[in-house]
C-alpha cells in the first residue's frame, strides 16, 4: 500500500519553491530516490511541476546527465527543459530528455551490438516499414488478391500491435482484424521476412527502437552475456527516471520506464488516469492504475488545484467522472472564480442523436440571431465527429474544420463516394476514373478505354 503525501517538505538548497502551491512544493522537494506516483488533473499545473522537480533535484546534488525526462513528444521535452534552463542555467543541458523513441535511439547506437546491430543502422519510417513489409510478401509469393490478403499498412499496424500491446499475432488479429484469422500462418511468415529483411539491412521501424530498448532495460532469463552486460551499463545510467504522461504510456513503454528505474530505484510518473486517450495507439491506462502494485513503496501525490477552468465546469467534470469505475477518486479545485455561465449537459443514446442534437442547437442559435460563423463545436478526435459532419451536411449547415480533413475530403471516404456518383450518374468521368484506380494493374488508359466503351453502348 502506497504511502499518500499532503505536506510540504523543504528542499536540501537552492531552488526558492514560493510561486507553487503546497501540492506542488511536495513533489518538487521529495528527496531523491524512492518511487512517485503523481495523479495531476487537468490544468493543475503539471509541466510546471515537473519542470521544477528536475531543477530541483539538480539543486539537491543529483548529477543532470543522471537525469532522464520521458515525455511524448520531443517539443514537450525541448520546452520543459528549456524551463529548466530559466531555473539552473549552467547545468540543465546535460540533463537527457525525449521521448521514449528518441531516447532509445541514442541508447541503441551505443549498444547495438548487444542486440545483433551495427551501431550505423538507419531508421524507417512509416512509409518505408510498409515497403519493406510489401517486399517480405512478394518474397513469399503470396497472392494477394486471390488470397484477399491485407494491405501492408494493415498487415504493419497488426505487427506493431503485437509489440506495442505486448499481444501474439494470433491475439493482435482477433482483437483488430478478425476477419483475417484465417491468415494466421501466413502473416506469421510475413512477420518473421520482415524481421529477416531488416536485419540483413540493418535497419530498425520505430517499433524496433522500444523493443531493443526493452532488451536492455530488461533483458529475458535467456540473455547472453553481452546483452547482460549492456543492460547492467544502461539501466545504471539515471539516479532518476521521470515519465510524463504517464497514462499514455503502452504496455513495453511502462515495462521500459520500470527497468530503467531498477538500480538506482528513483521513479518519478506523472499523469491522470482520467485522461488516457490514446488507446488507439496502444496506450495502456492500467499502468497508472496498478503502479503501486508493482512498485509496493511509492509514494502518491495529488495535483488538485486546477487553475484553468471556471467552478461550473469543474463541477460538471467532478460529478462526471465519478461514473468510471476504475479511478484514482479526486476533485478538482477551482482557482478562478465564477462568472456566472452554467454548462450544459445533455445525455444522449449515441453518436446519430448527438448530430441530431448538435445540428439542431446550431439551428436554434441562428435563429436567435447568433451568426452561424461565431459557432463552434469541439471534440476530442476526429472520428467523433463523423456523424456530426454528415449530419451538416444533410442539413445544408455550413462548416469548416479547422485541423485535419472534413469526412467527404478525406481519400478513402472519396473512393467510396466516386462509386455511388458512377451509379448516380455514368457519364462522371471524373468519379469514373477514381473508381477504377482502387483496383490493382489498372492505369488510366485502361480506364480511358473502358469509360468509352461503356458509353458506346
Amino acid at each position: 500500500m502506497g504511502r499518500y503525501v499532503i505536506g510540504r517538505r523543504e528542499p536540501a538548497r537552492g531552488l526558492d519553491l514560493s510561486g507553487l502551491n503546497l501540492q506542488q512544493q511536495a513533489v518538487v522537494a521529495h528527496p531523491p530516490g524512492g518511487q512517485r506516483l503523481v495523479i495531476a488533473g487537468p490544468g493543475s499545473g503539471k509541466t510546471r511541476t515537473l519542470t521544477y522537480r528536475v531543477a530541483n533535484l539538480i539543486a539537491m546534488g543529483v548529477p543532470p546527465e543522471r537525469l532522464l525526462l520521458l515525455t511524448f513528444t520531443n517539443r514537450a521535452a525541448r520546452e520543459m527543459l528549456e524551463r529548466v534552463e530559466q531555473l539552473v542555467p549552467e547545468d540543465a543541458w546535460r540533463v537527457h530528455g525525449g521521448t521514449f523513441h528518441s531516447v532509445g535511439n541514442r541508447l541503441l547506437r551505443r549498444h547495438a551490438a548487444a542486440i545483433g546491430y551495427q551501431p550505423d543502422f538507419t531508421i524507417l519510417d512509416r512509409g518505408d516499414a510498409e515497403e519493406q513489409v510489401g517486399a517480405a510478401i512478394l518474397d513469399l509469393g503470396i497472392d494477394t488478391r486471390k488470397r484477399r490478403f491485407p494491405r501492408k499498412k494493415v498487415v504493419l499496424n497488426l505487427f506493431s500491435a503485437c509489440i506495442n500491446q505486448e499481444l501474439s499475432l494470433q491475439e493482435a488479429i482477433f482483437q483488430k482484424a478478425p476477419q483475417f484469422q484465417a491468415l494466421l500462418q501466413p502473416l506469421q511468415d510475413v512477420a518473421q521476412r520482415y524481421v529477416e529483411r531488416k536485419r540483413a539491412a540493418n535497419q530498425l521501424d520505430f517499433d524496433d527502437l522500444l523493443v531493443g530498448w526493452s532488451l536492455l532495460a530488461d533483458p529475458p532469463p535467456e540473455a547472453n552475456e553481452a546483452l547482460r552486460a549492456a543492460s547492467a551499463e544502461v539501466c545504471g545510467l539515471y539516479r532518476e527516471v521521470l515519465v510524463d504522461e504517464y497514462q499514455d504510456v503502452n504496455a513495453i513503454q511502462g515495462r521500459i520506464a520500470d527497468g530503467m528505474a531498477s538500480v538506482h530505484g528513483g521513479l518519478t510518473v506523472v499523469g491522470d488516469d482520467c485522461q488516457s486517450i490514446y488507446r488507439f495507439r496502444g496506450a495502456d491506462d492500467q499502468n497508472i492504475l496498478a503502479f503501486e502494485a508493482r512498485h509496493p513503496e511509492a509514494e502518491r501525490f495529488y495535483l488538485t488545484i486546477n487553475y484553468r477552468s471556471r467552478p461550473e465546469i469543474l463541477a460538471v467534470a467532478n460529478q462526471s467522472i465519478t461514473h468510471n469505475p476504475k479511478r484514482f477518486i479526486k476533485d478538482l479545485e477551482p482557482v478562478r472564480e465564477s462568472n456566472g455561465m452554467r454548462p450544459w449537459l445533455s445525455p444522449l443514446r449515441d453518436r446519430r442523436m448527438q448530430a441530431t442534437f448538435v445540428a439542431e442547437r446550431i439551428l436554434d442559435l441562428r435563429d436567435e440571431g447568433i451568426p452561424l460563423n461565431e459557432i463552434a463545436v469541439l471534440y476530442r478526435a476526429h472520428h467523433h465527429a463523423t456523424e456530426l459532419q454528415v449530419e451538416l451536411t444533410r442539413r445544408g449547415i455550413p462548416f469548416m474544420v479547422r485541423s485535419g480533413l472534413r469526412f467527404f475530403e478525406q481519400a478513402h471516404i472519396k473512393d467510396v463516394l466516386s462509386f455511388l456518383r458512377v451509379l448516380h450518374n455514368r457519364r462522371d468521368e471524373l468519379s469514373f476514373h477514381r473508381a477504377l484506380m482502387t483496383f490493382d494493374a489498372i492505369g488510366p488508359a485502361t480506364i480511358r478505354r473502358v469509360f468509352e466503351r461503356v458509353h458506346e453502348r
